[in-house]
């Protein structure tokens, strides 16, 4: 069944006033999806034979590696509110000589504890090319490390993940990240694979057909049908892409792929669209390169299986006036350009996402985006939300500030309940001339503005920021923001949570299998006076756990004894040691490995 969209044309005439004058910015407007008289875009609507796509692409899976053993870590602390003056209660995940850079949160609809809440970290290493993504989950009053996924190479930031869940309790986290080999490398696009409650874990590189040695992957989105169909989801993934001709001219474009079978990890099949999708600024010239933001949603048309739809965002490309749209099916085949959402008056547009309730056979969609107001630097957030699939949009200010302190809100994430219309949350960051905070808001349909006021979850540091990640428990208007910051050398990864109190979850038991060495990194780090250590064992080994300082000399010995099977710790307290940096090496049987943490006063 092919999709029939209706393309028109409204010529919206607004008055707009300047700030200084004391009138504010419109509420809300609303416009057609239009397509402009001179549109700078090829369109490429190629069709496929479905059943060729389903066809396995990588059956050897040569860059796929599976990842074993499953590690817990108690790393919870809590933030007193009163210390900072904000409105969320906050937890905090020191992460020891490492930096997170990227976040993305799910939460599970389904099972004995709906509500639990994962999340997805991209970590930096302190060491170059050793980067990795870390998997938590919310237990009983703690974050507890549940997976670590060695990428290598250097990861991006922008990370995207998508939680699974079939009728049976299998649940299966997903997630999307750039990755470069090397920081000369172009970046690639790797996905990633958790089986939740296992010690099972796998990823691998998307390898689009006819890939050239110039093509760069970037700013993944990841989304699935699982609300429709919870027993055969299908899981898809669009990426920016930036591509070399012959002759050194960029072309700009997106990318797409699906996977049947996300359950079945061994026989899952990854089905890759070999075009670009139809909207691509082409031969744009060496000097006119642009980062392109892509994202993609799912709806369902009507209730015959296979119906459902992919819409895709693309915004800041030349013409950075507008949000391009296109639409294809499940299966990736007949592609089509729909039209263009413009925001107020031409201004310039950044960042964009889409969302909608994921099926269900709902007809809304919500895209947020950055503007920049009156093109003068002060940007603002606006949402766009059509309850007719796209021919129509409303647009609203989530945060239209004329202030001259308030310039610069960054978008982060939006996320919406799966087969729920009108509940969608947005984290941002709030740049300014006085002091930065991380924000979040929710959509609330009661109110005329349709958003309610954006809670402060952070006040600056003067950080390192990084763009945070917003998610939900299972309560509705319950919500969670993540996000990292660098405060002079400690490097946390930080949790906001706008309810009472964090959920309750349960669990589990100790995990009786252990299948390699591992020395944890210590907790807390810095410490005064004192620090904790852990270690685990896969066999029965002769253990020396020492701590050095920066010359080499040692200072004490923790363990010095056989050990059997199993998870340890072990207390060092610093006291009567000036601040600084200090080692610990373990030597167990082969496995040596050695810590640096730092002893602060």
């Amino acid at each position: 069944m092919k999709y029939s969209f209706s393309i028109l044309i409204l010529i919206v005439a607004i008055n707009y006033f300047d700030s200084s004058n004391g009138q504010n910015k419109p509420d809300r407007m609303t416009i057609k999806t239009s397509i402009p008289e001179n549109p700078v875009v090829s369109i490429k609507n190629d069709i496929y034979n479905p059943v060729a796509l389903m066809q396995k692409k990588e059956s050897e899976y040569k860059d796929e590696k599976n990842v074993s053993g499953q590690y817990k870590k108690p790393n919870l602390t809590r933030i007193n509110k009163d210390v900072f003056g904000l409105d969320a209660e906050q937890t905090m995940i020191e992460s020891g000589s490492y930096q997170y850079i990227g976040y993305s949160i799910v939460t599970e609809r389904t099972g004995s504890v709906p509500g639990t809440i994962w999340v997805v970290v991209v970590v930096q290493s302190e060491i170059g090319g050793y980067d990795e993504v870390r998997i938590y989950r919310f237990g009983a009053n703690t974050w507890l490390l549940k997976m670590v996924l060695p990428l290598g190479g250097y990861l991006g930031r922008d990370v995207d993940a998508e939680l699974i869940e079939h009728s049976s309790g299998a649940k299966y986290l997903w997630f999307v990240v750039e990755r470069k080999e090397s920081l000369l490398s172009k970046k690639e696009a790797y996905y990633g694979i958790h089986e939740l409650g296992t010690a099972n874990a796998y990823y691998g590189k998307l390898s689009w057909p006819g890939a050239g040695s110039g093509d760069e992957y970037y700013n993944l989105g990841i989304t699935s049908d699982n609300y429709d169909y919870p027993d055969i989801p299908w899981i898809y993934i669009v990426a920016s892409l930036d591509s070399l001709t012959f002759d050194n001219k960029h072309v700009n474009a997106q990318k797409f792929a699906y996977i049947t079978s996300p359950y079945d990890i061994g026989n899952m099949q990854i089905n890759y669209r070999p075009n670009v999708l139809p909207i691509y600024w082409p031969n744009g010239g060496t000097a006119e390169t642009h980062h392109l933001f892509s994202d993609i949603a799912y709806y369902r048309l009507s209730p015959e299986p296979g119906n459902g739809r992919l819409i895709f965002t693309y915004s800041n490309v030349p013409d950075d006036t507008q949000i391009w749209l296109s639409i294809c099916g499940v299966y990736g085949e007949n592609a089509q350009f729909v039209g263009t959402i413009a925001g107020h008056a031409s201004y310039t547009i950044g960042n964009s996402l889409i969302a909608s309730p994921g099926g269900g056979l709902s007809s809304q969609l919500m895209v947020v985006f950055e503007e920049n107001y009156q093109n003068s630097g002060d940007w603002d957030l606006v949402s766009a939300r059509s309850n007719d699939l796209g021919n129509t949009w409303d647009l609203n200010y989530i945060e239209g500030s004329t202030s001259t302190t308030d310039k610069l809100p960054l978008l982060g994430t939006m996320v919406s309940r799966k087969g729920v219309e009108d509940e969608y949350y947005v984290s941002y960051l709030m740049y300014s001339n006085s002091n930065d905070s991380v924000m979040s808001i929710r959509s609330n349909n009661g109110t005329n503005s349709y958003w309610d006021s954006s809670v402060k979850m952070s006040e600056s540091y003067q950080p390192n920021w990084s763009y945070p990640s917003v998610g939900m428990t299972n309560t509705p208007g319950e919500r969670i923001t993540v996000w990292g910051t660098e405060p002079i050398n400690l490097i946390f990864l930080l949790m906001g949570s706008f309810w009472p109190g964090l959920p309750a979850a349960v669990e589990e038991e100790p995990d009786a299998r252990i299948n390699s060495y591992h020395l944890f990194q210590n907790y807390p780090n810095p410490y005064n006076p004192s620090t904790r250590i852990k270690y685990q064992l896969p066999e029965i080994s002769f253990v020396t756990l020492k701590v050095y300082d920066v010359l080499g000399n040692e200072i004490a010995t923790l363990v010095n004894e056989e050990k059997p099977i199993g998870n340890y710790e072990v207390e060092f307290d610093g006291t009567g040691l000036p601040s600084g940096i200090y080692f610990y090496r373990i030597q167990a049987g082969d496995f040596v490995q050695t810590k640096k943490m730092i002893l602060m006063k």
